[in-house]
């Protein structure tokens, strides 16, 4: 069989790639696109975050937990009132009040209630009471219906844990910062410090940050 250049006109063989008249290469028989590396996907910049224990009302005394972004910015802080106090006050990096966690304790299990500014009630945190050695408390998320939204999934007990939906699919995942985790202040007070990637980008901060609260006393 033959086929004709576009181009020329000149008869070529039908599994020609060049015409033989001008040169030129025939349509169907163009260059394979070069293959692009497939690369594997990574969490946005906006999903990654770090939490960890500060000074607040008392220098000497880490009784507040700060949530920052990637770049480091203070997004949220839970600020106590006192070293007597269970409660937070959550402020974003301006100091502007944001919501409250108010703590319950209960027989069986301690409530990080977590409120808006108006108090209006947004979910809560809920730690076991009941302790295992050397095994960290069972811990479970709760939505403002009292529904629960998910459940803390520990991998290298507090150095590594996440919160998984009923579903099985991950709503974020923690493990010690490397270079900040577990390190100690002048008083001799040991802290950790959470490198945290939000994968269910629709989980509100403030639950979040309770979640980090209520670990860091368990």
């Amino acid at each position: 069989m033959t086929k004709y250049c576009m181009g020329c006109g000149k008869e070529n063989e039908d599994q020609a790639s060049f015409c033989v008249g001008c040169g030129q290469r025939f349509p169907d028989q163009a260059a394979p696109a070069t293959q692009t590396a497939v690369q594997p996907p990574q969490a946005p910049a906006s999903n990654l975050y770090t939490a960890e224990m500060g000074t607040g009302a008392h220098e000497h005394m880490l009784t507040d937990v700060y949530l920052r972004d990637s770049q480091g910015r203070v997004m949220l802080v839970a600020r106590k009132p006192s070293i007597l106090h269970s409660d937070y006050t959550i402020v974003d990096g301006s100091e502007s009040v944001k919501g409250f966690i108010k703590a319950q304790t209960h027989l069986t299990h301690r409530t990080a209630s977590v409120e808006d500014a108006n108090h209006g009630v947004q979910g809560a945190v809920q730690v076991s009471n009941l302790s295992q050695n050397r095994v960290p408390p069972g811990c479970w998320i709760e939505d403002a219906a009292g529904n629960r939204l998910g459940t803390v999934m520990y991998g290298a007990g507090l150095a590594a844990f996440s919160g998984v939906k009923p579903d099985g699919s991950p709503i974020f995942e923690a493990s010690l910062a490397v270079g900040q985790g577990m390190r100690e202040t002048l008083t001799g007070l040991e802290h950790r410090a959470y490198a945290i990637t939000l994968v269910d980008s629709g989980f509100p901060l403030p639950l979040l940050l309770a979640v980090i609260a209520a670990l860091d006393r368990a």
